[in-house]
Order: C-alpha cells, then structure tokens, then sequence
C-alpha cells in the first residue's frame, strides 16, 4: 500500500511535458526539408527570404502564453525573453521586421494558411488544413 502512495505521490509530482509543437508553413513555400538551425534562424528573423527569393512572414502566439514558451524551450532552445532581444535588435537597427503575434492557434493557422511564404507553430494538428507540417530532423 506504502508503495502505491509513493508511486502516486511521484506521478503527481514530475512535471508533465507539453504538448509538442509542430511547424506550419504556407502550401505554397517550395522548401521541403528544415534542420533545427533552419526553424531558428527563420523564427529568430536571421532568415528572412526563402531560397526563391521570396519574403519570410513569421507567424507567433503572444510571447505571453504557454504555447509560445513551450514553443521557444522545445523547438528552438532558447528562452521567450532571448527572442524577445533578437526581434528588437533587428527591428530597431533597421534590419528587418517582428513576427507578426496573433491571439488563438486557429487565427495563427489561418494565417499561415492566407498568407504567401508564411510559417508558424501548431499544437494541434488535426486541425490542420490548407498548411503543410514541416518535418524536423
């Protein structure tokens, strides 16, 4: 019985993992494959035109809830404050513009949906349509 409570007592107390975020991008970027390195210089505005010349538009959730922390820890490895920095060093030297920040995951998939050379974040993917899942390494 002592074991159980323990076991139980365990359980409760380990953290659980999120939900693991799947990267978005409009049907009509040609790009198929992405490394990490990739998604992060994208997402971290380093990256801002495809191979074809095309312009970037990044799509996020506020850096503000869950979805965007979990998002930034897992994927990207970095902390929502770091992208935070690289965004404003970008944005106010002249070299580029933020990501566009919209409020719900299915405003966010519309987006990337409507939007030529768009790429985002999901969690839930059986909501899906119209975007392409990005496979990473």
């Amino acid at each position: 019985m002592r074991v159980i409570a323990v076991c139980l007592l365990l359980c409760v107390c380990l953290p659980v993992k999120a939900i693991e975020s799947t990267v978005i991008i409009n049907n009509g970027v040609e790009k198929r494959q992405f490394s990490r390195t990739d998604i992060r210089n994208i997402f971290s505005a380093r990256t801002q035109y495809w191979s074809d010349g095309a312009k970037i538009t990044v799509y996020v959730l506020d850096a503000q809830t869950e979805a965007h922390k979990d998002f930034c820890r897992e994927m990207l490895k970095m902390f929502p404050y770091q992208l935070e920095r690289m965004w404003n060093q970008i944005t106010y030297s002249g070299q580029g513009e933020r990501p566009q920040t919209v409020a719900t995951e299915a405003e966010l998939i519309e987006a990337v949906k409507n939007t030529p050379g768009a790429i985002g974040y999901a969690y839930h993917t059986s909501a899906l349509e119209n975007v392409r899942e990005v496979a990473i390494p």
